[in-house]
Parts: C-alpha cells; structure tokens; sequence
C-alpha cells in the first residue's frame, strides 16, 4: 500500500475515533462459521427521497403538515404538488402500518439529502461529520448544506450491525460522497445505447460499490445512484428513476444472506420530483450502470399502476405512491417466501418532506412505520420524540448488540418506545434540528426556530428586502446566503418562503398542536414571552455537545 493512502487511512480512522469509535461487545463470528440466528431479527430500513405526508394513507392529510393538508384546510392556495384527491393506493405500506408502529412525531434533525443520510448512517449530527468540521473549524459558526459527508473508515452502521455479526447490505440512492457513480463528457443527447457509454457507466458504478465495500463497511453494495438522477453526467434520456433495479438488487441480496441476520439500507431515488406517472414512460432497461439487456421483472409492470388506480377510481397523478409501495411489496413478497418476514423489522421512513425541505420547519417531521412481528404492537401509534440519528442505536439494540461508550451517539435507541416499555420519566423532552444557518428546538408542544445568518449573509438578505419591496419582486435569498437556483421556483429555494409566511423572521415560536402548519409566530406575543424564553433555554442547551458555536447561544 502506497505510504500516502496509509496515512490518508491513519487520518480519518482518528477522525472517526474522535467522532466516536465503534467497538460492539458482541464479536464477528469467525470465517465459514455460521452466525447463530436466535431471536436477532434481520433489519430492513428502506429510506424514501422527498415523501410527504400526503404520499402515504396512514397519516391524516388535514392533520399531519403536508401540502395537500393546507389545502384542504384552505391555508394556501398554491396548486404545486399537492394531490387534489388524497387517497393512495399503497396496500403493502398499508400492511406494515396495520401489523406494525406508525410514528407520529418522527424527526429528520437536517432535513435535506447528504446531512440526513449522514445522520442515518452514523447516529450523530451532520455538524460532527469529519469533513464539514475540517470545513468549518469547530468552535466557528457553520452552514450546513450538501457538505456533510461520511468519510472512509468512519463508524457507522454497516460496521456496528458487522460487529454484531450480520451481514450488511446497501442499495440505491447512496448521496454521501465517494469516487465513481458519475460520468464525464458526456453529451445531454447521447445515445443511450452506445456500448462506449454503457461501458462507461459500467466502470463508474463498479468504482462506486467497491468503495461503498472497502472503505464504508458493506459486505455488499450494488445498484447505487450515486446522487440525485440529473447529477450522474447521463444522457437526458437515461436521467429517469429505475425502482425495479433497486429491488432487484435487494432481492439479491436477501437471498444470498438469508442464512444469516442481515442489514439491507435500502435509499430509494423516490419520489424526490416524481410527483405524477410521467415515470411510467421512461425506459425500465436504463440505470446509472449503463443499459439492461432485459428490464428487471422483480414488480409489477408500470403500466398495470394506472389500471389498478383506475379501478379504485383514484387519479393517475398518486401513481408514483403505488410505485413505491410496489417496491416494498417485492421485498415483503421475498422475505415471506423465503420465510423470514416474521423474523424481520421493516423500518419505512421519509429522508424529508418536499414542503419545509432545507429548513427546521415540520418539513423535517416525516412518515415512519416500523413493523417487528411479535414485538411491536399491531397497529399502534407512537407519539414520542423520534428521530433518524436514533436508527443506529435502535438498530445495534435489535441486533442484541451494545453501543459503547467510547462512541459518541447523539440518538437514544426507540425500542423502548416502539415496543411499549417507554415511561413519561424516559421520554425525550427535545429535539435539536440544524440545516444551514437555522438551528430549532422541538418539544412536545413547541418549536423554537433561531435563523442567524453571518453578517455578510445578513446584510445581503437585508438588502434584498429593501430591493424587493421597492420593486415588488420575489425575495430569492435564503438564509443559507445563497440565491435559489431554480429559476422556475418564485421565492427562496424549494419555495418555502411560500409556505410558510413568517420565513424571514429571525426568531420563530410555534405551537405544534394547535398549528401544525407552522402559519403564525408566537414569538412576538407577550402571552409566550415565558414560552419563548424557555425555548430559547432549552435550544442553548442542545448545542453545548456539538463542535460549533451558533451567534449568542453558543458562544467560545
């Protein structure tokens, strides 16, 4: 090995100890031994890209904040992406809901794509990611954005379901950095079928799951999009969501493993903008690896979505709902017939809403159902304070394993909660959520949200206030600092300065239970000036762990 990846390895195994090394009390089992079952449950933890919602039939539109809801309660009159008829066609999410946990209050502590999947992965806030700290010093302020990556060798939950002596596996939208997966030079109208091209694409993707294999801590990687599907450098024709590869590659991997207590971290790309059936033409032989010689036959043909819809009499634009519900049904149909579904948990959960994505609005509480049969209560609901960097400790406890303390976890396992045994003593009294330059805190009733940008951001954002309201035209500059760069968007990036009128306000206090919509701040009322205080107490508190100070609340 060359000295100078030796010591890039020696650097980030420090990196990852100061983040917290993994050390599970429970050993590998050894080479060509075979790995004693008992009761561990194989996990499955299938991360949707963009679900709201509105997108699945166990939550209440009306109740739990999603665009359709405002709608429906004539909050907003805006027509993007909402469903005019809300019901959803997804009988197999249906199913897991029905024999498993639906979590009212399940959080994503940075609700956009690289920080969330960082905080899955490892258990700990996107801030301590090794690579945003060499970025931004810790004891400086810090703007999270896509810039939290996991670094090679650094601990996470490939290597702590490892330590436990499962296998480990990881298919679709990876997001996280790492070389390959994309391809350069290649012209928006190429040809798809060039065999130049596939070749390409082919070498991409194997550099890419090898990476995921050696340096993350996969026993198997496959099928993986490196990042958002217009990212990959493909032709404009192959830029489509491909669900049957996904699963196919999931199938696989169950077989192969189904001796053997396994992981399967299963991101899908979807709906992440697939709102409609457009999907339903895009050629299912098309990957990120090139061109299938046949399309996968792991789910039913698209097109049979929208006769099944028709039947119910539901609108074609819920097809992507049934799609994906499709592809939960191909991995519970495997896992029954191959006998494991009762000895399985199913965890299906949201990375983030559309509405409120890239804030600490309730675009971070998101859809989650958990299924564990003979543990979980069928059809319960569970209202605790829950959230992604909890996966990790939950799943090592499932696994009959043990976070050590030398590993630093900003999650709390939700088995407890999940299965019943959480007292009112034991429950979470707050969650911290960060993402650009927003921090927030969120408790049973309340949300505080404090947006400070740097002086330079200020400025500009204040400018543009004034520029805006001399002119009438839409204010574009969010509070990370930067203009939205989609051109077809008014307002801020992701429009949520349109969903939620009080964007620009520095200080923001909502009272979840009466205003899940977050449409009116509390925060200038004498009647929660105690509120606020306390809110503003308890988010200082949150942030003395995490490794950067936040203008007065944290402060060298």
């Amino acid at each position: 090995m060359a000295t100078s990846l030796l010591l890039r390895r020696t650097f980030l195994k420090a990196a990852s100890v100061a983040a917290g090394g993994l050390a599970l009390a429970r050993p590998a089992p050894a080479a060509g031994a075979p790995a004693a079952r008992g009761r561990r449950p194989n996990i499955v933890m299938m991360y949707a890209d963009d679900l709201d919602f509105d997108e699945l039939a166990p939550y209440d539109v009306r109740q739990f904040p999603c665009r359709t809801g405002m709608v429906q309660r004539g909050l907003s009159k805006r027509s993007l992406r909402f469903y005019r008829d809300a019901r959803m066609l997804t009988p197999h999410i249906d199913r897991l809901a029905a024999e498993g946990a639906t979590l009212t209050r399940f959080y994503i502590t940075s609700a956009i794509c690289t920080p969330s999947r960082y905080s899955v992965l490892t258990g700990r806030y996107a801030s301590r990611s090794p690579g945003f700290c060499r970025r931004f010093p810790p004891g400086t302020p810090a703007n999270i954005q896509w810039n939290t990556p996991l670094a090679p060798d650094e601990t996470n939950v490939a290597r702590a379901l490892k330590a436990c002596g499962y296998a480990t596996g990881v298919v679709g939208k990876w997001h996280n950095n790492g070389p390959g997966g994309r391809v350069r030079g290649i012209a928006a109208d190429a040809d798809p079928f060039d065999p130049n091209l596939s070749a390409t694409c082919h070498q991409a993707q194997e550099t890419l799951c090898r990476y995921l294999r050696e340096e993350v801590g996969f026993d198997y990687a496959a099928r993986i999009y490196h990042g958002n599907k217009e990212e990959l450098g493909l032709p404009k024709a192959m830029q489509v969501h491909n669900l049957e590869w996904i699963a196919e590659g999931a199938l696989d991997f169950i077989e192969a493993n189904r001796a053997r207590p396994f992981l399967l971290y299963m991101p899908l790309t979807t709906p992440h903008g697939g709102y409609g059936s457009n999907f339903l033409k895009a050629n299912p032989r098309f990957t990120p690896a090139g061109v299938l010689e046949k399309a996968p036959a792991v789910m039913p043909p698209r097109q049979s979505i929208i006769k099944r819809l028709k039947e119910k009499d539901i609108d074609r634009r819920n097809a992507m709902a049934t799609w994906i519900d499709d592809c939960v049904g191909a991995v519970m149909a495997k896992l029954e017939a191959l006998g494991l579904a009762d000895d399985t948990v199913f965890i299906f959960v949201s990375d983030h809403q559309s509405r409120g994505k890239y804030t600490c609005y309730e675009g971070a509480r998101v859809p989650c159902i958990v299924r564990w049969p003979g543990k979980i209560q069928a059809g319960s609901r569970v209202g605790a304070l829950c959230a992604n960097i909890d996966l990790v400790p939950t799943s090592v406890e499932m696994a009959g394993g043990r976070v050590p303390e030398t590993w630093t976890v900003d999650g709390r396992s939700m088995v407890p909660a999940l299965t019943g045994r959480e007292t009112p003593d034991d429950r979470r009294k707050a969650l911290l959520l960060e993402v650009s330059n927003i921090r927030a805190v969120v408790t049973d009733r309340f949300k505080y949200v404090a947006n400070r940008p740097g002086k330079s951001i200020a400025d500009r954002m204040q400018a543009e206030a004034k520029r805006a309201k001399a002119t009438a035209a839409p204010r574009r500059l969010g509070w990370d600092g930067k203009e939205n760069p989609h051109t077809h968007e008014k307002g801020v990036r992701y429009g949520a300065d349109l969903d939620f009128p009080h964007y620009f306000d520095p200080d923001q206090l909502y009272d979840l239970e009466a205003d899940p919509f977050e449409q009116t701040n509390l925060a200038g009322q004498a009647t929660h000036a105690e509120t606020l205080r306390r809110m503003k107490d308890l988010l200082a508190r949150q942030l003395v762990p995490l490794p950067h100070t936040f203008a007065e609340f944290k402060t060298e």
